[in-house]
């Protein structure tokens, strides 16, 4: 497995998963006004991040494997 391709495709998913995770901070208002629901928006942050990283490493770790498979294969 080549790592280096790994780690970028997590991070640009990552970064994007952040870019997405700020828009719905801005979309999703909330009209209440307590703690819990103030601490809730840097939650969709980082929930944005760790599922950019999830579907970056996993798309790329199964485009590695597949292209190793079609190799043995061929």
């Amino acid at each position: 497995m080549n790592y280096r391709m790994l780690g970028f495709a997590g991070g640009i998913t990552m970064a994007i998963g952040i870019g997405l995770g700020l828009i719905a901070t801005k979309l999703a208002p909330t009209p209440y006004t307590g703690g819990f629901y103030r601490e809730q928006k840097p939650g969709y942050i980082i929930a944005g991040a760790a599922a950019g990283l999830l579907i970056g490493l996993s798309q790329e770790a199964i485009r590695q494997l597949k292209q190793k498979q079609d190799q043995d294969q061929g």
